[in-house]
């Protein structure tokens, strides 16, 4: 149960925001009740499950204990390696977006320039005059 909570982000530690999810809290509790139960219940434990969960004595228990603090500690080291490459990554996305902005703000101000145009404007055509408006009909003549 302890790699549930090392498994919720792959570059921030276990304790940040540790009790945030309270559904989690409640699906660890059920699963350590269950382990429990499935362990030491003498019945269940040793004949259905053929556990010997009461007669591993104190060293059994602490090896029991070694493997979840283990995976605690190679999995946070683990994180700082990631959250390391992480870092690094943005840092040089960060980089290249920002060298591809200056490129494209460079080569639109060198277009800038040589879209002006180095000739002078030619003359306006020489304007006509509008044509009279159309004679009305007398006002007695019907078509």
């Amino acid at each position: 149960n302890v790699r549930s909570y090392t498994s919720r982000s792959f570059d921030k530690p276990i304790w940040r925001d540790i009790l945030g999810n309270v559904f989690m809290q409640k699906a660890i509790i059920l699963a350590q009740l269950c382990l429990y139960v499935a362990v030491l219940v003498p019945f269940f434990s040793t004949d259905i499950l053929q556990l010997r969960g009461i007669s591993i004595g104190v060293s059994g228990w602490l090896l029991a204990l070694a493997g979840p603090v283990g995976c605690l500690i190679l999995c946070e080291i683990c994180k700082l390696l990631t959250a390391f490459q992480m870092r690094k990554y943005q840092l040089g996305l960060a980089q290249r977006h920002a060298a591809e902005d200056q490129r494209l703000a460079a080569a639109a101000a060198s277009r800038k320039v040589s879209a002006a145009p180095s000739f002078k404007a030619a003359a306006a055509p020489p304007s006509f005059k509008a044509a009279p408006p159309p004679a009305q009909a007398p006002s007695g003549v019907k078509f």
